[in-house]
């Protein structure tokens, strides 16, 4: 580490413990993001996967500040963006998220990202609660997802496109389970 980072990291630890979460708050506002992506995937129930990510990005040039977000949150990982010269500090655990990320950020609140955070916050309560196990509990994930990113903008996947495809294959499932025979006739209980 040069001089320069090295003296760079040291202020920043020097900081009072509430002036630090603050700056750390601030940078999230810039460089962070909080994000909920649904995904098919084909062993999950509805055919679908939820994950809720807190993600704060910089130049591979000046790791130390991801650092300290490591040490804060006491958990994550920090890894190097897919054909990029930025890191990613990444925290995808749910039980992380709602015991340290989500509360750190009611205590230094964002002043641009606070609508996503909430977003985050809805979502990680459902999941709890078991809602991405449920067809309305999905449905509700995936209305604050797309609500969170815009309306669904850079998605893969529209919102309708993944009640879709939960529904196809809630009822397939449900035709290949269920078939009754009456008379010539195979009828399919839905």
């Amino acid at each position: 580490m040069s001089n320069l980072k090295q003296r760079y990291y040291y202020d920043l630890k020097r900081l009072k413990r509430k002036e630090l979460h603050y700056f750390l708050a601030g940078f999230v506002d810039g460089e962070g993001s909080f994000n909920v992506s649904i995904v098919p995937h084909p062993t999950a129930k509805f055919r679908l996967i939820v994950n809720a990510k807190f993600q704060v990005y910089q130049h591979e040039k000046h790791p130390e500040i991801l650092e300290i977000f490591q040490e804060v949150f006491q958990a994550g990982s920090i890894h190097k963006k897919s054909g990029s010269n930025v890191l990613v500090y990444e925290i995808a655990s749910r039980k992380t998220l709602q015991e340290k990320v989500i509360p750190f950020f009611r205590s230094y609140p964002l002043a641009t990202k606070r609508e996503a955070l909430n977003g985050l916050a809805q979502i990680v309560e459902l999941m709890n609660c078991g809602a991405h196990k449920t067809r309305n509990g999905i449905i509700e994930i995936i209305d604050i997802a797309h609500r969170m990113n815009q309306q669904g903008k850079g998605q893969k996947w529209s919102k309708d496109q993944l009640i879709q495809h939960m529904d196809l294959t809630e009822s397939s499932e449900t035709t290949r389970r269920t078939p009754t025979q009456i008379g010539d006739d195979i009828v399919h209980a839905l």
